[in-house]
């Protein structure tokens, strides 16, 4: 069995990886299912009220995450599901008030509806513990939320599914240990049992285990295509907020007022929010719709410049987490954990288009304000610069409008 990715056969490149690299996001990981295990034991799914099931709810004291909650933002080692719209947990609560039903649900009171899905869910399970994984294919309102639902499964049942979801991801991985194309419109679940055929009737991957074998698939030939676009974010006006975020390792935005941004299925979507609540500014709630969703999106790994003013570097981050929507806080509640790097903090020679909360920053650019380093005062290709003395906010504020306007 052979296949070619970049010129690399994968099965050589399978005995040259470093298993051990992975031990500790397995750990992680083995961690956050524990959770899920303990939050939401198999046996109570029977019963499990909707109430701790959906998105968009208002959460009692001291109840904890809702279980689409916890897959999806509180569980990234285990493999992540994130992004995208909110209707791949099959059903939700809107931000506008009302409930998003998969197709097979429309009609249906919420309970109702619950009661249904619930159903289907523990028929998965009883299907798997069974081992009859065909009659998953039966289930047609688990097929309107195939990340989710295999997720899960991997989750209950980890000696029959690799952390794997996506089925776009899923169907390459088996290609690439196939050597051929793979067509089709499988079920996640199912393209994820292929899968880990595969691998278990190869070999190279004796003794492997399924974080292992994740890890080294993503590393190999990760099948995400997403050209990382990277970000300038002012962490609150005039940086109000950068001693807190630094404090953190956080990046924080405002627009509270539109609520928990995995709740929005497009960027329509949240423009119409946008428009109810600041309605004067419908003429650029589109692209600020777009900005917000692609802050939800960010992924580890991800790099962002946190700013003061059109001139002021604050720090260069990396992603080091997923959003969430923090309710506690009175406000700028969309968060983004950070690992900030306070070396390429500078005062820039020349002002920025930097007047907005989000920005693109040009690679190139970005590549010159992470070559500079505070403690030294100079980077490659960039003259010395003396500290800044930091001015009182009202004389900064009149010598950046100076500055602007010449």
């Amino acid at each position: 069995m052979t296949s070619m990715t970049n010129g690399a056969d994968v099965l050589t490149a399978a005995a040259e990886f470093d298993r051990g690299s992975v031990a500790d996001a397995e750990s992680a990981a083995e961690g956050e299912r524990k959770q899920v295990l303990s939050q939401f034991p198999l046996e109570q799914w029977a019963e499990l009220p909707l109430e701790r099931y959906a998105l968009g709810q208002t959460a009692s004291p001291g109840s904890g995450p809702t279980y689409c909650r916890l897959l999806e933002f509180l569980t990234p080692n285990l493999g992540s599901i994130k992004g995208g719209s909110a209707a791949k947990h099959i059903m939700y609560h809107h931000v506008s008030g009302e409930w998003r039903l998969a197709a097979p649900l429309r009609g249906m009171e919420p309970q109702e509806a619950w009661v249904h899905l619930r159903g289907q869910f523990v028929q998965a399970f009883d299907a798997v513990a069974a081992g009859d994984f065909d009659s998953l294919d039966d289930l047609e309102v688990l097929w309107y939320g195939p990340t989710l639902v295999t997720k899960t499964l991997a989750t209950y049942f980890p000696e029959h599914f690799l952390p794997i979801y996506a089925g776009e991801h899923l169907r390459r991985f088996v290609a690439l240990l196939l050597g051929d194309s793979v067509q089709g419109d499988a079920p996640a679940w199912r393209s994820n049992r292929r899968l880990l055929e595969l691998v278990r009737d190869s070999e190279e991957f004796e003794g492997w285990t399924r974080y292992e074998v994740m890890h080294f698939l993503y590393r190999h030939s990760d099948p995400r295509s997403r050209q990382r676009t990277i970000w300038k974010i002012a962490p609150g006006e005039r940086g109000r907020l950068w001693d807190e975020c630094r404090t953190d390792g956080v990046i924080r935005v405002g627009w509270e007022q539109v609520g928990d941004l995995g709740l929005y299925q497009s960027d329509t979507d949240l423009k119409q929010a946008l428009d109810a609540h600041w309605p004067r500014k419908s003429g650029g709630s589109l692209t600020l719709a777009r900005r917000l969703l692609a802050f939800r999106d960010l992924e580890e790994g991800d790099r962002i410049v946190a700013n003061r003013g059109v001139d002021e570097v604050l720090a260069t981050g990396t992603v080091s987490g997923n959003y969430r929507f923090e309710t506690d806080r009175p406000e700028f509640q969309h968060t983004v954990p950070v690992n900030w790097d306070l070396s390429h903090a500078q005062r820039l020679p020349e002002p920025r288009q930097w007047r907005s909360t989000f920005a693109r920053v040009d690679p190139a650019f970005f590549a010159k304000l992470t070559a500079y380093q505070a403690d030294s005062g100079a980077g490659a290709n960039r003259e010395p610069q003396s500290t800044p003395v930091a001015l009182p906010e009202d004389v900064q504020t009149v010598l950046d409008a100076l500055k602007r306007k010449g």
